[in-house]
């Protein structure tokens, strides 16, 4: 009988289990994220959409400025927004000084100049801003690939993507060259 409750609370146990990454992270199984953001999934759902996902590792939320509409933004969540015919902007930043966008103008786009492209999407990532000598913690917002926001949000703690190399492009101009 004993045997019988330890194997009930195992399967049990094992329904519950959230994926981890290699550094203890939890992360989305694909069937997860159809549930809770099935436009990502639904080629007709997506179209005419900007989607955000925060990579930033803050455990504060931060706010994100998509078109003049402004929201909160958590750690590995995902805001989805319209996209504008024309000139369409997004930014990231925090309500404090010191933890700000790195660049001061928010990253704009017009949908006139790739009208082939029905979809953005855009990853929020922990980046450095300065001089050589000072650098001061801020966030950089990246346009990237649908494959490169899917693998993103899907292993949030990976150190591969489009994000990750413009990244180290930045910090390689800035401390080498």
């Amino acid at each position: 009988m004993k045997f019988f409750y330890s194997l009930l609370v195992a399967l049990f146990l094992s329904s519950c289990v959230t994926y981890v990454d290699q550094y203890g992270y939890s992360v989305a199984t694909p069937e997860q994220l159809r549930e809770a953001i099935p436009e990502l999934f639904d080629s007709e759902l997506k179209k005419g959409k900007i989607f955000v996902f925060s990579n930033q590792v803050d455990p504060f939320p931060m706010n994100i400025r998509v078109n003049d509409e402004v929201r909160k933004i958590k750690h590995t969540q995902t805001q989805i927004f319209d996209l504008k015919e024309g000139q369409n902007s997004v930014f990231s930043f925090k309500g404090s000084a010191v933890s700000q966008n790195c660049n001061d103008q928010p990253y704009t786009f017009d949908t006139k100049a790739f009208p082939e492209v029905e979809t953005y999407y855009f990853l929020i990532q922990k980046g450095y801003d300065g001089n050589k000598m000072l650098k001061i913690l801020c966030f950089k917002d990246f346009d990237v690939s649908e494959e490169a926001f899917l693998r993103q949000i899907e292993n949030p703690r990976s150190l591969g993507g489009e994000a990750t190399q413009a990244l180290f492009n930045d910090f390689m101009n800035e401390f080498v060259f």
